[in-house]
């Protein structure tokens, strides 16, 4: 299916096996380019290993080989833990890593590492990524607010806020620490937690991945008109320009297809086509520094 837009989805899940089928998929959708964080589940958020001290070290089989067959087509994420005692030399070499575009560190998995990430524990991860240009995606559901911090100390750091930066959808929990009390209006969505978001938009480095947002405001009427309100009031704050989509398809909660996740969106009146071409692919390619390759006109 040839597609007029460049669209690129700037999250997805898979794991061994899943090459062709993820192409294919691409194709069908008309998705010039994909960006991956390779994840095998829940129980281990591998492939990787744990390590002594209580850090562990991601490694993304899968999704290195995807870039290589398709370099065009695939690149992908690493994630990193601020307690690997090699952290620092992993981001360097990371900067070194063809279609390797960016570090995603997952503060908000722990009460623990909330604190740490709040008392600025992870400057020296930041200031190394801010040192090699290598731009940085944060999840942290619900606590945009402890962002800020790190956006003011680091101001050539593009960070990027994960899954609109809000608390994760009902019946899905991986965070053990207190959120923020939410001020929750008919459709389920936290507005406290969603201003929080938007406030980020006072710093230029600053980034949103708008995925999970039919989860995260409690949306769920495919192709969720009641969302796009939403998604207006991102706009109006960070502009196009700074928010690009993601299906995080492999780790969606909520049961919708790839198309479904595309199409909600691409197909929305509510948006201009420019806003659209921004938000599916201009953003992400623009903030990783990452050009359109010869494959996207073949797809």
């Amino acid at each position: 299916m040839k597609s007029s837009m460049d669209i690129v989805d700037s999250q997805i899940h898979f794991g061994p096996g899943q090459i062709d089928e993820t192409l294919a998929g691409m194709n069908a959708l008309g998705i010039s380019a994909v960006l991956a964080d390779e994840f095998w589940g829940l129980d281990n958020w591998g492939p990787g290993y744990k390590l002594a001290g209580g850090g562990y070290r991601v490694t993304s089989p899968t999704t290195e080989l995807a870039s290589w067959l398709h370099p065009d087509r695939f690149s992908y994420v690493l994630r990193v833990d601020r307690l690997d005692p090699e952290v620092l030399p992993l981001v360097r070499i990371a900067r070194d890593a063809p279609n390797l575009r960016a570090i995603r560190m997952l503060p908000g998995l722990t009460a623990e590492e909330l604190r740490a990430f709040a008392e600025g524990a992870y400057d020296p991860v930041l200031a190394q990524a801010e040192a090699l240009g290598l731009p940085c995606f944060f999840f942290i559901p619900g606590r945009a607010e402890l962002v800020g911090r790190y956006l003011e100390k680091f101001p050539g750091l593009t960070i990027i806020v994960d899954h609109c930066g809000m608390p994760m959808e009902s019946g899905v929990s991986f965070l053990d620490a207190e959120t923020p009390d939410a001020d929750t209006p008919s459709d389920g969505a936290d507005l406290r937690a969603f201003q929080a978001v938007l406030d980020l938009a006072e710093w230029p480095n600053a980034r949103l991945k708008w995925s999970h947002a039919q989860g995260m405001f409690g949306v769920r009427d495919y192709p969720f008109p009641a969302l796009w309100p939403h998604l207006r009031r991102a706009i109006d704050a960070f502009g196009a320009d700074r928010i690009m989509w993601a299906s995080d398809i492999g780790g969606n909660q909520t049961g919708e297809t790839w198309g479904e996740l595309l199409h909600c969106l691409r197909d929305c009146a509510e948006f201009t086509d420019d806003e659209k071409a921004w938000l599916l692919g201009k953003t992400v390619r623009t903030a990783l520094d990452w050009p359109a390759g010869s494959e996207v006109a073949a797809c």
